[in-house]
């Protein structure tokens, strides 16, 4: 999985690309602890364009981190899902978990809200 960071304030968004499974887990896992290291950084919106799968594993971490940034005040929010990552979020029942935008800044707008 390849992950680039863009930085708004106390928000990032973290653009992915390649499969979110419990194999390569790990390396998102490694990218948001960096991000919340800080502590500035409350927010995070994940930019799943490029994400063509997500396995129950990855579903299960998105779960806990939109808990453990509700903890700090924060939000996960979801940014161009691929076409068949809204429809494992559907299958799951998950797809009201969370809010998903089309667009950068109106991602960005709901968080700094």
């Amino acid at each position: 999985m390849n992950i680039t960071v863009e930085s708004y304030g106390h928000a990032v968004i973290l653009n992915l690309k390649g499969e979110m499974t419990e194999d390569i887990l790990g390396v998102l896992k490694q990218a948001v602890e960096h991000q919340l290291e800080n502590g500035e950084v409350v927010d995070i919106v994940l930019n799943l364009e490029r994400v063509p799968f997500i396995d129950s594993t990855g579903l299960e971490y998105l779960l806990e981190l939109q808990e453990r940034l509700s903890e700090r005040f924060g939000q996960v929010k979801l940014l161009r899902a691929d076409p068949n990552m809204l429809q494992i979020l559907e299958v799951t029942r998950l797809r009201s978990a969370f809010e998903i935008f089309q667009d950068v800044p109106e991602a960005v707008k709901a968080i700094q809200a």
